[in-house]
């Protein structure tokens, strides 16, 4: 999932705004740089009543903020087997379009309310 957002200022103006942001949501932020305009986080753990999904941001700022999430949730498989093997993790490029709402509609809420702009794109 990609969000990309117009913001005022600099890169230096916005850098702390966003990672405000994201320590208040209890992401860990394993990676600021913000001499090139880059945050990566750690896989923060959303439990939804679909089950556990785990997301993971990168977000680089540029002439635009671009906010990459890349995810991972469970999924039950079945058939005959080993009884451990019947919840597994699984990792995607694309989280179902009902999880991608869940966890990014309050993240391009809040991202607006401390001044960013959503661009929507074409699909």
């Amino acid at each position: 999932m990609n969000i990309n957002f117009q913001y005022n200022g600099s890169i230096k103006d916005i850098m702390p705004t966003i990672k405000d942001y994201l320590e208040s949501q209890e992401y860990d932020i394993i990676h600021y740089a913000p001499e090139s305009g880059f945050i990566l986080t750690d896989y923060k753990l959303f439990k939804l009543n679909t089950g556990k999904v785990f997301l993971a941001l990168s977000i680089n700022i540029n002439d635009l903020v671009v906010v990459v999430g890349m995810g991972k949730y469970e999924i039950v498989t079945s058939g005959i087997g080993n009884p451990d093997d019947i919840l597994k993790m699984k990792t995607v490029d694309k989280l179902p379009y009902r999880l991608q709402k869940k966890i990014f509609l309050p993240i391009i809420e809040a991202l607006e309310k401390r001044g960013l702009k959503l661009v929507k794109t074409r699909r």
